[in-house]
Parts: C-alpha cells; sequence; structure tokens
C-alpha cells in the first residue's frame, strides 16, 4: 500500500535538544560509553545509518553522534519517521579512541610549529577535551599546532607549551621541553588529567616506565618535581572540563598579549583610541572601520584587538584575507563559512538543512558576537554579509578593515579610524633600522620597514637599489595596492608615480583631464584608498608605492624602453631618440637634461602618436647640454596636452603640428621667432608660458584660445618687439 503523503516537519523546531530527549535516546546516553566526567559533555550517541549528510546535521544541532538507519521510504526530516523514533543497532557503539603513551626515541616538535602561539603536546588521549580546547584557542584568534609524534627537538617561535600529563602519557622529551623553557621564555602548562601532580612525585613508577633507558633517572625526578610544582599548572579534579578550558585561554592570552606588545612598536596608542570607538561596555551594536595603506598594519590592530576583546563575546570569527576568499571561493561559500562560525555549526550543515531566514535571524539575535571583516576592498565582497550583520544580538562588535575608505561609507560603519605611518623616531626602533634614507623610503609603513630592516651590510645594497627601483617583495605590496583599480585610476595612478609627485593637485587634474573622466574623482578614489594623499593641495605619495608604481611600468617591457607607456630615466629616453625607438605605447615623457647632450632625428616622435605628455626640462644650470634637433623637426603628435620643452632648439614648432588638444604650452628661453603660420586652434589651451624667448616676435592670437587662464610674456613685453599674428 502506498504511504500518505507525509506532513512536512520543521527540522529546526522538532529536533530533539539537549534536556528533551526521547526516552529512547536517554536510555542509549546511560548504555553508552562515558568519557571520565560525563557531567562536562553529553556522551555519544552511535547509530548505525546509511545518509551521512543526516548524521552532519544531528550531530550539529545536539553534539550527539547519530547516524540513522532507515529505508528511504520511511525517511522524515532529519533522520526520523514519521513517528519521531528512530531505528537503533545497539550492538554497533563505538568504542572510544585508543590510549597511546609516548615513544622512547628522541621526542621533537614540528619545525613549523615556530609559526604558531600555541603548540598542545599530548599522547591521543583525551581527544575530544583537546577538540574543545583547540576550537577555543583558534576562536580568540590564537593560531594552535597539535603535536602528538614528537618529531623535532625546539619550539623556538611557540610562545605557549600546553602539555598534557595523564596515567598513560609522559612527553620523553621533557628534559628538552624544560631546556627551552629556560633559554627561548617559552611558557609551559602542564595539564594534569586523570592524574593529580602528588602522583608524579611519590609514584616513581609512573615516570620510570616512560624514561628512556639512556637518561639519568636523577635528572628526570627532578624534572617531573619541577613540573608537579609548576604554579600555572592545571588540575582537572572537581571542575568542569569547560572551566578548565576557559582558564587556559584566558592564561595563554595574557601570554600573547604581553609578547605582541614588545613587538608592534607604536601600537599601544592606536589600540586604545579604537578600544575607545567601540566601546565595548555600550548595549548598542557598533561597528568600526579600520583605514590605511597596504602594510600599515591594520590586520595587526584588527587581531591585537581580537585577542582582547574576545573573551567578552559568545561567539567571535574572524574572516581574513576576505577580498581572496571571496574571489578564490565565491562570495556564497564565503557567507556560508560565516553564518556556519556565528552559528557555531558546519558549513555544508546549512547547506543541506536549508535554514530559512527567519530562524537563522532567530537564533543570531540572541547572540553577543565578535565579527572581523579583514581586507575587504571591494563592497561586493560584504554586500552580502550587510543584511545578515544588521540582525545580530545586543553589545555585539564589528570591525572592518580596509585601504578603500569608500567601502566604509558603503558598509555604514559607525566610526572610521586612519591608521598612520609611524614617526622617524619609532620607524628607527623597528628592528634595527638606522639609515635615514631607508626610513624615509618606507614613509613609516611597518610591513617595508620590517622587509628593509636587514643586515648592516646589506643596506648599502638597498638603498642603492631603491633609488632606481623597487625591491621584488615591495613589488608584491603594490600588486595588493593595485587590486581593485580601474583603468581610469590605473592610469592616473602611474602618472604621477612616473611624473607628478608633489606637484599641485589642480596642475595634475588640469592635464589630465579630458578623457572622458574627471580626474578630480580620480584622484579622490586613489586618496580613499590609501594610495595618495593630499596635502596643501600638493599630490603625495608614499615612496615606496612611487617606486613599484614605476617598476610595474618598466616591466611592460625590460628590455625596450620604447614600448613602454611611461619614460623619465634620462638614459632610456636618450637610447630612445638616438635609435629611433619609440612606439605607440609612449604616452608621456619627463627628461630631465641637466647632464645629457645628444641629436634626435626631425622624426624622433613620429610613431608616438599616442604621446599626451612631453616635459624636456633642465634641473641644473644649462650648461650647453639638451637635446639638439640639427636638422629641423619635422612632427608633433596631436595629443599632446603638455607641451614643455625648456630653450627649445628651432625658430618655430613643426607646421603640420595641430595643437587643439594642447592644455599647457611652455617654452622658456626657446629660439622661436614664431610658433606656426597661420592661424591654428587652441581651444583647450589654458597656459601659454613663453618667458624669456628672446627671438620670438609674434604670438597666436589669443582669440583662438577662448580658455586661457595664464599668459606668462616675461622678459618679451620688455623688448616691445613681439606682436600677434595677423
Amino acid at each position: 500500500m502506498e504511504m500518505e503523503e507525509k506532513k512536512k516537519v520543521n527540522p529546526w523546531e522538532d529536533l530533539p535538544t539537549v534536556g528533551n530527549l526521547s526516552n529512547q535516546q536517554k536510555q542509549l546516553q546511560i548504555r553508552a560509553p562515558r568519557s571520565s566526567r560525563p557531567r562536562n559533555r553529553r556522551p555519544p550517541v552511535f547509530i548505525e545509518a546509511n545518509a551521512s549528510d543526516f548524521r552532519d546535521v544531528v550531530h550539529q544541532l545536539t553534539g550527539s553522534h547519530i547516524s540513522v538507519n532507515l529505508q528511504e521510504r520511511e525517511l522524515g526530516i532529519i533522520g526520523f519517521n514519521e513517528s519521531q523514533s528512530i531505528n537503533v543497532n545497539d550492538d554497533l557503539f563505538a568504542p572510544p579512541p585508543p590510549i597511546t603513551t609516548s615513544a622512547t626515541a628522541t621526542a621533537t616538535f614540528p619545525a613549523s610549529s615556530k609559526d604558531y602561539d600555541v603548540v598542545i603536546r599530548h599522547g591521543r588521549n583525551n581527544y575530544d577535551f583537546i577538540t574543545h580546547l583547540r576550537a577555543a584557542l583558534s576562536l580568540r584568534g590564537i593560531s594552535v599546532h597539535e603535536d602528538f609524534e614528537e618529531e623535532t627537538d625546539a619550539v623556538p617561535g611557540c610562545r605557549v607549551l600546553i602539555i598534557f600529563f595523564t596515567p598513560t602519557y609522559l612527553p620523553s622529551n621533557l628534559l628538552n621541553i624544560l631546556q627551552h623553557q629556560r633559554k627561548e621564555s617559552l611558557v609551559v602548562y602542564p595539564v594534569f588529567y586523570g592524574i593529580s601532580p602528588s602522583d608524579l612525585i611519590t609514584n616513581s613508577k609512573y615516570y620510570e616506565s616512560f624514561v628512556p633507558q639512556e637518561d639519568e633517572p636523577e635528572r628526570w625526578q627532578a624534572a617531573v618535581r619541577q613540573i608537579a610544582h609548576t604554579p600555572a599548572g592545571y588540575i582537572l579534579i572537581d571542575k568542569y572540563e569547560s572551566e578548565l578550558i576557559d582558564e587556559i585561554v584566558k592564561d595563554a592570552l595574557k601570554v600573547i598579549l604581553s609578547t605582541d606588545n614588545k613587538k608592534m612598536i607604536g601600537m599601544d596608542m592606536k589600540i586604545k583610541e579604537i578600544l575607545s570607538l567601540l566601546c565595548i561596555e555600550s548595549p548598542d551594536v557598533r561597528s568600526v572601520g579600520i583605514w590605511g595603506a597596504v602594510g600599515i598594519g591594520k590586520t595587526a590592530l584588527a587581531e591585537k584587538i581580537f585577542r582582547i576583546i574576545s573573551v567578552q563575546f559568545e561567539t567571535c570569527v574572524f574572516l581574513k584575507d576576505l577580498h581572496k576568499e571571496a574571489q578564490v571561493k565565491g562570495q556564497d561559500s564565503v557567507t556560508e563559512d560565516f553564518l556556519s562560525k556565528v552559528l557555531e555549526v558546519e558549513p555544508h550543515v546549512i547547506r543541506i538543512s536549508g535554514m530559512e531566514k527567519s530562524f537563522l535571524r532567530s537564533r543570531v539575535q540572541r547572540k553577543k558576537v565578535l565579527v572581523v571583516l579583514d581586507d575587504v576592498n571591494d563592497f561586493r565582497d560584504v554586500e552580502i554579509f550587510l543584511e545578515e550583520l544588521s540582525y545580530l544580538g545586543p553589545g555585539s562588535r564589528i570591525i572592518v578593515t580596509s585601504r578603500d575608505k569608500r567601502v566604509f561609507v558603503l558598509c555604514k560603519t559607525d566610526h572610521v579610524y586612519e591608521v598612520k605611518p609611524l614617526d622617524f623616531s619609532k620607524s628607527l626602533q623597528l628592528r634595527g633600522t638606522y639609515l635615514p634614507e631607508l626610513v624615509k623610503f618606507s614613509n613609516g609603513n611597518p610591513q617595508v620597514l620590517q622587509f628593509l630592516s636587514r643586515s648592516k651590510k646589506e643596506w648599502k645594497r638597498l638603498s642603492q637599489e631603491i633609488q632606481s627601483s623597487s625591491p621584488i617583495y615591495i613589488q608584491g605590496i603594490f600588486e595588493r595596492s593595485c587590486c581593485g583599480l580601474d583603468d581610469i585610476e590605473r592610469s592616473i595612478f602611474l602618472d604621477i608615480a612616473c611624473f607628478f609627485e608633489r606637484m599641485n593637485k589642480s596642475d595634475v587634474a588640469m592635464l589630465l583631464d579630458g578623457r572622458d573622466f574627471s580626474t578630480h574623482v580620480g584622484l579622490r578614489s586613489l586618496v580613499d584608498k590609501s594610495l595618495l594623499t593630499i596635502y596643501h593641495n600638493m599630490v603625495h605619495m608614499l615612496g615606496f608605492l612611487q617606486a613599484t608604481g614605476r617598476e610595474i611600468v618598466r616591466q611592460e617591457s625590460a628590455d625596450r624602453p620604447g614600448d613602454r607607456s611611461r619614460l623619465w630615466n634620462a638614459q632610456d629616453i636618450r637610447d630612445v631618440f638616438i635609435h629611433n625607438t619609440g612606439t605607440s605605447a609612449i604616452e608621456g615623457i619627463f627628461l630631465d637634461m641637466s647632464q645629457l647632450k645628444f641629436d634626435a632625428s626631425p622624426i624622433v616622435f613620429m610613431k608616438m602618436y599616442n604621446l599626451r605628455l612631453l616635459k624636456l626640462y633642465f634641473s641644473k644650470v644649462k650648461e650647453n647640454n639638451g637635446v639638439c634637433l640639427p636638422q629641423g623637426l619635422e612632427y608633433l603628435p596631436r595629443k599632446l596636452r603638455l607641451l614643455h620643452w625648456e630653450y627649445y632648439p628651432l625658430s618655430s614648432l613643426p607646421q603640420s603640428f595641430d595643437p587643439k588638444n594642447l592644455v599647457e604650452l611652455n617654452l622658456p628661453y626657446s629660439c622661436a621667432k614664431k610658433l606656426w603660420k597661420g592661424k591654428k586652434s587652441l581651444e583647450k589651451l589654458k597656459r601659454l608660458r613663453l618667458s624669456h624667448s628672446y627671438h620670438l616676435t609674434k604670438i597666436p592670437r589669443l582669440s583662438s584660445a577662448p580658455n586661457l587662464e595664464l599668459l606668462d610674456l616675461e622678459g618679451l613685453l620688455e623688448s616691445g618687439e613681439c606682436t600677434t599674428n595677423g
């Protein structure tokens, strides 16, 4: 007979919870294997099943390891049939994990443990408790390494070592551990699980069974006595496991935070200021943005604050490298990870169960949550989170780090904190960086300073290297900075890096406007993304960003300067001019002619028809140097917006030149007698500078330049010989 259509059951409402279990389940719990402290955690229930997805969901919701053994036609929701009962095979209770003892060989820690805050050493005993401890440490932003194989000798970078002493386990390299405790300032926390410290001292048979034969028993006896009398030890007697875990986590945090304080130069005041903005005591939901350039320490600040305040929250979520994760995994997957951490379930549980929003929000609203969204450099990365974040419970806090200030506006953060560079004195403190030019190059950026803080033997080489290009490591910083720039923003960024650093903002905007976008908008965007600063209306760029921006241009064609978009190096430009190797790729040339003198072809600019910016100048006294044109000049590109040529050597500009796109024409001390024959359109011209061009007898009729804002004829009006073209 066909079964009637089943009534739809909401698994999240009907699934039994702790304290509301069916009689059958209660009986199973009594018969199931118990832990040494049954009141601290529910003993697992093992039931044979063929539906792994249902098993995972039940485990996440109830904490019990349940598998369901039902025919498909009998299945209800989450492994329950219509009568809400479960078919059980009582004989399938799994035995507890096997207990192991340490080997007698020399025991060591993994070399990779130096990258962790905490290392947990155990002998595979009490695995569930250790799993919970590791999860609690990770929840507070503490990196953890779990070790039971004893593979290396030392823990050089580990800050806290937690050792479990049980009736069946004693680390065979205890002597090495205590040596590292003295030499490496290692903090050792012994945990006595199922054994008391006095047992280690009074029961010699206990430790003698673990002592390697080649070691002296007296040394081991002294080591065991030292461990037993450690004031920081933890004893699981008449105490819930959860309480013991809380104690260990709090103590580990104190050690890690105190160690961080020694390393984080200039961070104390910043942390206090951010904590003030967070105002943890307030019951409202509050968000704070941490804004600054790449490498300035945004993530380090967020991690430190996360560790400091995490103990005050029910649930803590730190989503690191969010932009990268969203690109790799996709936004939906990242969102599932986020919700799973807030609700403390596995991501696939959310996918399997199809949790309704109303239920999800009701659970979130009851939680005081600390959320850190790290490296959010595209609003789309967090847009999907915003609705769910609005449902966080009272007292929740949200911290967002980004190098793009606009993210905070779109996220509607309550406060934005700008992380400023280290000042000169603090920069000198960071890892022994003493060369002023290196500190100046870094602009107080901690990440760049750490790279530059090498041995004194390397400082001179680095100092020379950064004058011409950017070290490879710092190029990587730029790549992250450039992530998210559109083509227009990137073009403005490279123009400033190559030509316009420390130039008046209005002048930059004037020269770069007119390409179907507003340069003012682009400049504002670069400021918001921490790639530029505007100070007293001057454009400033961090030294390492300028160097890496120029390196990006150089890499466009490492061996052929004529194929690059921008040229500023005098030798590169000289080679292009002499060998006539310029191409349509070139958009800008700024040449300091102070140390050069060479001849150029009359068609030197013929292939550079995309040239926008041309500036040939002397930073020092001329002294007969410069670019000579013995055969004249036949062509200038019509896309030129800036034509600046000091001591221009010819009597006029090429007659074929169409100046309709010129914004600034600057020919001081030129040999020109006139600019060109006849009338030409100068509709975009805003600045005309012809100062001290004493040979000039005629200038263009100004009626052809309706937008002219500045006319500089210094030294010409005095002669009285200059007139306008007829």
